[in-house]
């Protein structure tokens, strides 16, 4: 009986050129020859903060889309007072 095999998938790795325009992309002020300059883990860290943030935000919009249609328009007040809240951190 015929043994099938699955090929493995190959694991998507980011090349340090591609890291570094999308360093560029997030952080402007930045070019690209001076992001080379920059340590590896400078940018690492740099680019997992944007990306958090950059999550964040999106959570939040969802939560903002989704708002009015949850009980009657609390989600609407929920969403008022989290962001009174940080106004007045």
């Amino acid at each position: 009986m015929p043994v099938i095999k699955a090929q493995q998938i190959p694991k998507r790795t980011e090349s340090a050129e591609d890291t570094l325009a999308r360093f560029c992309f997030y952080f402007q002020q930045y070019t690209y020859s001076e992001a080379r300059q920059l340590p590896f883990t400078r940018v690492y860290k740099m680019l997992k903060m944007a990306t958090r943030e950059r999550a964040r935000k999106m959570h939040e919009l969802t939560q903002i889309a989704s708002a009015p249609h949850i009980d009657n328009g609390k989600g609407v007040q929920k969403m008022l007072n989290y962001f009174y809240n940080l106004m007045e951190e």
